[in-house]
């Protein structure tokens, strides 16, 4: 889906935990890196506008490319060991998030098009967590990033397919139910509002450490009020 955070708040929220758990539980090649961009806009005159505007674009594409050339060869590292064990969990998985920590740190950018190629390096870490999901299906940090990786490159319905199989697999993940909830929040299936809320309540239900609760309930009294 293309990436829009201030209309997608459940999503730009739900991008936060997962990668957290997902880097925190099953990271080995990459870090994380957070960007934040702000910015304000001072009447001017139109030369100066124009010269602001040309040093805006000029630092945006700057910003990707610091990004671009951080992640690259973390990615390239990651494909490499993959090469000798394609069959491998880990090897596997350490590319899928490579790409997804790649992809996140461009979602991150101010800039339409760093985030649009965002949506495409989702797309490539896919492939990765698939094979990652298939071989430790039970394994609920990879089976969130899957999920994650599938909506941000613009498959909804796969992820929400797939958050399915997971609330299955995984009927503790809260995690897994707040993403299906946040999915189901967006789908135009039949019952899909009350089926997201029923999902949400779950993910709080399950929710131990108490880290969802609060957004899981924004979301509830978001779509009760919408209905």
């Amino acid at each position: 889906m293309a990436i829009d955070k201030k209309n997608s708040p459940g999503w730009y929220k739900v991008v936060v935990w997962i990668v957290l758990i997902a880097f925190v539980l099953g990271m080995v090649v990459v870090g994380v890196a957070w960007i934040f961009n702000g910015g304000g806009s001072n009447l001017q005159d139109p030369n100066a506008t124009s010269s602001s505007s040309s040093q805006n674009t000029s630092a945006t594409a700057s910003s990707e490319k610091t990004i671009n050339d951080r992640y690259q060869p973390q990615v390239t590292a990651a494909l490499d060991a993959l090469k000798s064990k394609p069959d491998d969990f880990t090897a596997n998985n350490n590319v899928g998030l490579a790409y997804s920590l790649w992809a996140q740190d461009l979602m991150n950018s101010s800039d339409t098009q760093s985030e649009a190629d965002a949506t495409t390096i989702y797309g490539k870490a896919v492939p990765y967590l698939k094979k990652a999901y298939e071989l430790k299906p039970t394994d609920a940090s990879v089976a969130n990033s899957y999920v994650l990786a599938l909506a941000y490159s613009g498959d909804q319905a796969q992820a929400l397919t797939v958050a399915r199989e997971v609330t299955t697999k995984n009927p503790n993940d809260a995690e897994a139910w707040y993403a299906m909830g946040l999915l189901l929040a967006n789908s135009s299936e039949k019952n899909a509002k009350q089926d997201a809320i029923a999902a949400l309540r779950t993910a709080i239900e399950k929710d131990t450490s108490g880290t969802l609760k609060a957004s899981a309930q924004q979301e509830i009294d978001t779509l009760n009020k919408a209905q």
